[in-house]
């Protein structure tokens, strides 16, 4: 008999993989399996063998199929004994079918009188609660079927943290609760939360439709981030809801609702790992790093370690806004983990939480080492269970999907259905890139499969390339093919692969990439301040005056700067931060957007809901390869809308007595025409006008 040692993988029910060092193989090796608890002895024969410089590999066929809820040890030919892991196996349909779990109450449900504790584990041979008393205190819990392991504990355990402890693949591992609703900071143990301390959600008064919202993208941290500006909470959910003066003029929330946009829309606000909880100024990230996802991130609490701090405040603060009448909208990233390795469902049930290519390699469309697995059951769950958890417990009335293009469609269109049963006119949207992962693109949550997902917007990269191109370089505007794709971004992209103008997104600034107005001085550094200004304006204008959704970055009215650096997600607050000083350097260009968003919210004709509409009511007419004009004109609303791309000045000649100024910068006109427009017009460089005519 000789000592060895090697690995033993399930990758099927009837196929196992042997991974031996090359200095304990030997010839004529044979293995069997024995089941732990009945001692049933399962015969193999070897398939297969192959070496490479440091292993000899064997595939293995069983002479019966496993029984998946057992667990086994391999032996060799010496009597070697290693316990059979589960491999790929966990990606197999039949994995699905047997540990597919239907209900809605994992987690840790309390009650004055006990608590229920439940955990999908469906390969762990052993779990262990352990409770964070005085007395540490640790019960086994029992498994049931579909892989469930529960135990309910008598008392009264509000506000106590907790961990599991289990045996999965023959190692002991630590987790926290997946299904929690708070932790300690930094990801670390769970809480058990009494759903009665908190807040019930209401609803902003008013609701528009999607292709009527006008969204405002911010981040909680940036908002009131700024020193010196009477901020009593930077940084933190509850600066989100605070009005301070600057200068006697309202900044924070109340300069929010003062500018009209109906929605603001959060980054990322869940727990996220790159940013220590304790000592959160120490660094500076964005948040796409998920480690929690039904947990809004310490970061932003008051309190990190309080059970009910960070719960609370985002509620308080989502309160605030929907009492202003502004909805909000979560950006959400269900498409990569922080860290593969460490993520509670890698710990708990290894392989399955991730998609993998033909080598049994994490796929990486995401480049951030890792794929979401969506589209298999308990993924799809827990996607689908924790956006009911931000929209049912937090009133979040609409989800931003980063790299949505990486998850499925049918795990989208169920989201859709469901959440419309909390809030049927739910807002949702995406990046809907078509990146490469570990499923077919037909299958995939990208914008050229929007005819799949009726229920989704997509922020339209057509819409930002083409308007930013033009406006950097009108030169392009020389080609009738640019001309075309320009009016085809400006009518909600008519013609392209949307099949409504609310499934187009438009924005040519978010907190990805330069801002606009740092885009225009990488571009073009020669060009002046005023120059940059003009360009700057002509952008946010078009995008509140195109068909389609419409999309401004917090500051973006302001001309928000960011250094010309590219990319500033992992910058610092000094970069990030929103500067309300510029806000009020630029009081009158915030005004006139003010008016401007009033002016969109009062003409139908330019939220119109299908593209048959729009080819009705629209005219368009270039009058010159930098001069457009294009008409809307429905029952209710004439508008005629006249831009100019050039940066130089271009003359406009009216139809004679016809046609009344309703938007010239700065000024906008909600009741009264501002003049009448009888003689032809200088327009300056990039500059707009908005007619109405008889």
């Amino acid at each position: 008999m000789a000592f060895r040692t090697f690995q033993a993988y399930l990758d099927d029910l009837d196929r196992i993989a042997i991974k031996i060092p090359h200095h304990f193989d030997t010839a004529n090796l044979h293995f069997e399996l024995e089941d732990k608890e009945s001692h049933e002895i399962i015969t193999t024969g070897i398939l297969s063998k192959g070496v490479d410089n440091l292993y000899a590999f064997y595939s293995l066929q069983t002479e019966k199929k496993i029984d998946l809820e057992s667990f086994y040890w391999v032996y060799d030919s010496d009597r070697n004994k290693q316990s059979l892991l589960f491999g790929s196996i966990v990606r197999k349909p039949v994995f699905d079918q047997l540990f597919t779990y239907e209900g809605d109450d994992l987690g840790a449900q309390y009650s004055p009188k006990e608590t229920n504790f439940k955990l999908w584990a469906p390969i762990s041979e052993e779990v262990l609660l352990h409770l964070n008393t005085p007395k540490k205190q640790v019960y086994p819990m029992t498994r049931l079927k579909q892989g469930i392991w529960q135990l309910k504990v008598d008392g009264d355990w509000d506000g106590i943290s907790y961990h599991y402890l289990h045996l999965v693949n023959d190692e002991w591992i630590e987790v926290h609760d997946p299904y929690a609703l708070s932790s300690m900071a930094n990801s670390g143990d769970s809480f058990v939360i009494n759903p009665s301390k908190l807040r019930k959600p209401s609803r902003a008064k008013t609701q528009p439709d999607i292709n009527q919202a006008i969204i405002y993208e911010m981040s909680v941290r940036d908002f009131s981030s700024q020193p010196d500006t009477g901020f009593n909470h930077p940084g933190k959910f509850k600066g989100l809801a605070e009005s301070p003066k600057l200068s006697g003029q309202s900044i924070g929330m109340d300069y929010v609702k003062n500018l009209g946009v109906t929605h603001v829309q959060l980054m990322p606000v869940y727990d996220f790992g790159s940013v220590d909880e304790n000592h959160p100024q120490a660094v500076y990230n964005w948040g796409y790093d998920p480690v929690q996802y039904n947990i809004p991130d310490g970061s932003f609490a008051t309190d990190p370690n309080n059970p009910y701090s960070r719960i609370l405040e985002l509620q308080e603060a989502i309160e605030a806004y929907h009492q202003a009448d502004i909805s909000l909208i979560m950006d959400v990233v269900y498409n990569h983990v922080y860290h593969a390795e460490t993520y509670a469902f890698e710990r708990l049930v290894p392989g399955y939480f991730y998609r993998v290519d033909d080598m049994e390699q994490r796929t990486n469309g995401t480049f951030c080492g890792n794929d979401v697995a969506s589209e298999r059951p308990m993924v799809n769950r827990y996607i689908r269970n924790s956006l009911k958890i931000w929209a049912g417990l937090y009133g979040f009335d609409g989800f931003r999907f980063d790299l949505m293009g990486i998850l499925d469609i049918q795990t989208m269109n169920q989201v859709a259905q469901e959440l419309k049963t909390i809030h049927p006119n739910i807002y949702l949207y995406g990046e809907g890139w078509n990146m490469g992962t570990g499923l077919h693109s037909d299958l995939l949550a990208h914008q050229y499969n929007a005819y799949q997902l009726p229920d989704f917007a997509f922020f339209s990269d057509d819409f930002r390339n083409n308007i930013k191109r033009a406006i950097a370089d009108p030169n392009r505007l020389e080609t009738d093919y640019r001309r075309d794709k320009l009016v085809q971004s400006l009518l909600g992209g008519i013609h392209g692969h949307f099949i409504k103008p609310s499934q187009a997104l438009n924005y040519v600034e978010c907190h990805d990439n330069a801002t606009f107005y740092d885009y225009l001085a990488i571009k073009h550094p020669e060009n002046n301040e005023v120059d940059r200004l003009a360009a700057a304006r002509l952008a946010l204008q078009l995008v509140l005056l195109s068909q389609g959704v419409a999309f401004i970055h917090s500051g973006q009215e302001f001309y928000r700067r960011k250094d010309l650096i590219d990319n500033s997600y992992n910058i610092s607050d000094t970069i990030n931060r929103l500067d309300w000083k510029r806000a009020l350097d630029y009081t009158d260009d915030v005004q006139f957007y003010q008016q401007l968003i009033s002016f969109r919210k009062n003409h139908p004709a330019l939220s119109l809901s299908s593209y048959q509409a729009i080819q009705e009511a629209t005219s368009i007419n270039w009058l010159s390869p930098y001069l457009l004009e294009y008409s809307l004109e429905t029952t209710d609303d004439k508008l005629k809308i006249i831009i100019n791309f050039s940066p130089d000045n271009q003359v406009y000649t009216p139809v004679k007595g016809d046609e009344t100024i309703l938007v010239n910068y700065p000024e906008v006109s909600l009741k009264k025409p501002l003049e009448h427009l009888i003689e032809p017009i200088i327009l300056k460089g990039r500059h707009i006008l908005v007619l109405g005519f008889d």
